[in-house]
């Protein structure tokens, strides 16, 4: 960074500051700060405090950018870095208000102009349905905290692009600062990598994959996951491609940053590709096909047009040949030779393309991640059929899925031990969440946006221009299918660089500030200054009860694994359970201190505490069953078996609603219908559980004596006195799906 001083005696000081910042998207701007003396008049000093409020609302936007790899709070939250990102940026948020406040006061003004009203708009319904789809919320504080977040990142969207209008530089500042930020994620993924064992890897012939695969689950750098990793590298690897491209000779800055974006953009790409991300690879290809296809037009439509000249036939040829090279370098290079990680990666597409060919699941629940997302997608669906226009409400989809069933799902799923917190498809979580309309209101912003930065291609005055609003527009276009099988817009770091890029392309080639200001009167900005304070305000405070609220609830978790009830007790009493209703688990908090009460015997009182989570998370399994058990424990049946059919109306083969209601029925002395409800409970299970097993014994042997006058006497004893082929009988009658009367009957045969 280079500074050149010129002070003239009492007059001004002037600095000028070279290469770091950046003016209509070139790299190299002068920037001049005049201090005047006191005999200058006062609305050139308010110039003056108002350009310097500028570049500090660029430095304080810039540096919350780059923080943002480096929040990471492992062990004392249940996401490490959702909700302490969330409280950064509401902080950041509070700051650059008071900030924007003192530019206002000094004279400054919001600016827009016309065809940006139709963006404004969407935002504006987007977040309207937000306000109005609370209507139909079944956990309004949850409704509310959601409503709160949304709020915050259009407030982030419209600062920063108010501060590209108001200081053009800040658009090279803020791509610089994503360039960077994207380097420190990829060196904390490399670090995580380089500690990672390959040794199973390695050592595999078949099913390369798949070891790869739990290897790169280590390299998710600090975004929770490897896939929302993957999609944090490919909407950065644009701006590397804006550093390279931005070279400039003789500017040795230039070339450093070229040399910064060439690194980021190679690792970028290694890393995606060792992340076998089969979404961001689909990504890629659209955002290059689209890229191609803009550049295409560009230099055969849109630049004739502006200069008057036809595009040249060696342009021409140049366009055809460029992706014809890359097509057949790809085929030479994947059919002469074969590497490893060339057979990886085609094994996950055939994966992807026919999951059953490999054998084996590729997550948690025994399904492809592929029939998953089917089946999610489907239920969500079914959500979205019965509030199409306005929704369930913010933040209500994990609570309301459930209410569609669980059976699909593996063990946990339907036990409840499990549960699903976004449908991996931000568009249909829009639309279940808050209607068609929400949807409509999101997509006239993102293709908006679109639109804008073709826009400005077409009218581009300047080749960089033109460079930056290809590939930010191309990568938006392969962020629709992004959006489409994952969830980036849950995450806070995702949302942030997403709309920085947005407004910079909003702001870029639009009426300077100045000549904007003049339509936008002073009531407009004070009104809308406003609104911004109390959005950072509310979010601000709603963000600070869920942080705490969830540092409290990883605390109940740890305890609630550790069996420790007493601890629960105390930490649910110092708790403010009226506004942080459920953690991310979809668990409501008042569901831990109904089971510490159950297990200290006060089953009472737990009952009163599972009301309460019901209210908050009424399709809740685990609380529904452990309200069902605490009624059991008090003999109140009749309570006990509405729960439990609550229970089975969304999971009809959750184990321990089975299990409890062959109990209860077996303790009536009614032993046929405890084997109804017992026998449902498979028994092919890898390892069954011993309480089950002596279960359904008890309950075979109760069962076949209520009615041991049909049977022949001895066999039925021989039989009722070998455990292993009761068990064995049982097993067969699940499997040929045959009665128990048909059972005993081959099993020991029916008297004459």
């Amino acid at each position: 960074m280079h500074f050149f001083i010129r002070i003239n005696y009492f007059t001004y000081a002037e600095f000028n500051i070279k290469g770091f910042f950046w003016h209509n998207y070139s790299m190299g701007l002068e920037m001049k700060f005049t201090f005047v003396s006191a005999n200058k008049n006062q609305s050139a000093m308010n110039k003056k405090v108002s350009k310097i409020i500028e570049i500090l609302l660029c430095i304080v936007t810039s540096a919350s950018i780059l923080v943002l790899p480096c929040i990471w709070a492992d062990k004392t939250m249940l996401d490490a870095s959702l909700m302490p990102r969330m409280l950064v940026l509401s902080i950041v948020l509070l700051l650059q208000l008071l900030l924007w406040a003192f530019y206002i006061i000094k004279g400054g003004r919001f600016s827009f102009d016309r065809r940006e009203t139709v963006i404004f708009g969407g935002i504006a319904l987007f977040m309207l349905m937000h306000i109005v789809s609370c209507i139909n919320a079944v956990n309004g504080f949850e409704a509310f905290f959601h409503l709160s977040k949304e709020f915050m990142f259009c407030l982030w969207f419209f600062f920063t692009y108010q501060l590209m209008k108001a200081y053009p530089s800040a658009r090279g500042f803020l791509i610089k600062s994503i360039t960077v930020t994207s380097a420190i994620f990829i060196g904390i993924a490399i670090w995580q990598l380089a500690n990672a064992d390959f040794s199973r890897y390695l050592a595999a012939t078949d099913h390369r994959s798949f070891y790869l695969g739990e290897i790169m689950n280590n390299a998710y750098s600090t975004c929770s996951n490897k896939n929302l990793f993957a999609s944090l590298l490919f909407i950065t690897l644009p701006l590397a491609f804006y550093n390279i491209a931005n070279f400039r000779r003789h500017n040795a800055l230039s070339a450093i940053w070229c040399c910064v974006g060439a690194i980021v953009a190679i690792t970028n790409l290694a890393l995606v590709v060792l992340l076998l991300s089969r979404t961001i690879f689909v990504a890629i290809a659209i955002s290059g096909v689209a890229a191609y296809i803009i550049l295409c037009i560009y230099c055969l439509r849109f630049e004739p047009k502006n200069t008057g000249k036809p595009a040249s036939s060696r342009l021409k040829i140049t366009l055809i040949a460029i992706p014809a090279a890359l097509l057949a370098t790809g085929i030479v290079a994947t059919t002469i030779t074969e590497t490893q990680i060339e057979k990886t990666v085609k094994e996950r597409i055939s994966l992807t393309i026919n999951p059953e060919k490999y054998g084996y699941k590729d997550n948690e629940h025994g399904e492809s991640s592929v029939a998953m997302r089917k089946i999610i997608w489907g239920k969500t669906l079914e959500l979205i059929k019965e509030h199409p226009l306005v929704g369930h409400g913010p933040g209500q989809w994990q609570i309301v899925v459930p209410k569609y069933g669980v059976d699909e799902f593996g063990e946990k799923l339907r036990a409840g031990a499990m549960t699903f917190q976004r449908p991996h498809n931000d568009y249909l979580w829009i639309t279940a969440e808050v209607g068609i309309l929400g949807l409509a209101g999101y997509l006239i912003f993102f293709f908006g946006i679109i639109a804008i930065g073709i826009s400005n291609i077409k009218h581009a005055t300047h080749k960089w221009m033109v460079t930056f609003n290809i590939l930010a527009t191309a990568a938006l276009i392969g962020w629709i299918f992004v959006s489409m099988v994952d969830f980036p817009h849950e995450r806070i770091e995702h949302n942030v660089i997403l709309l920085s890029i947005c407004a910079i392309i909003m702001s870029s080639h639009t009426k300077p500030a100045e000549d904007t200001a003049a339509e936008n009167g002073k009531v407009l900005t004070l009104g809308l200054l406003a609104l911004c304070a109390a959005i950072a305000v509310v979010g601000f405070v709603q963000t600070l009860t869920f942080f705490n609220g969830e540092k409290n609830s990883r605390q109940i978790m740890n305890c609630y694994y550790n069996q420790n009830w007493n601890r629960i007790l105390t930490l649910t009493r110092k708790a403010d359970l009226s506004s942080y209703t459920i953690n991310n688990f979809t668990a409501p908090t008042h569901f831990y201190k109904g089971i510490a009460l159950s297990m200290t015997d006060n089953d009472k009182a737990a009952v009163v505490e599972f009301k309460k989570a019901l209210k908050f998370a009424p399709y809740h399994i685990l609380t529904l069953n452990a309200c069902g058990t605490s009624y059991l424990k008090l003999e109140q049946y009749d309570d006990a078996a509405e729960m439990y059919a609550k229970t089975l109306s969304l999971s009809p083969h959750n184990h321990n609603a089975l299990y409890d209601l062959a109990i209860m029925h077996y303790n009536k002395k009614d032993a046929k219908t405890a084997f109804d409800y017992i026998s449902k409970i498979p028994l092919d299970m890898k390892k069954v559980p011993e309480n089950i097993k002596n279960a359904v014994l008890k309950i075979s042997r109760q069962a076949a004596l209520a009615d041991k006058d049909l049977y022949k006497a001895d066999n039925l004893n021989a039989w009722l006195q070998d455990d292993n082929r009761i068990l064995e009988s049982i097993r067969k009658m699940q499997s040929e799906n045959i009665s128990f009367d048909q059972l005993l009957t081959d099993e020991v045969g029916r008297k004459n």
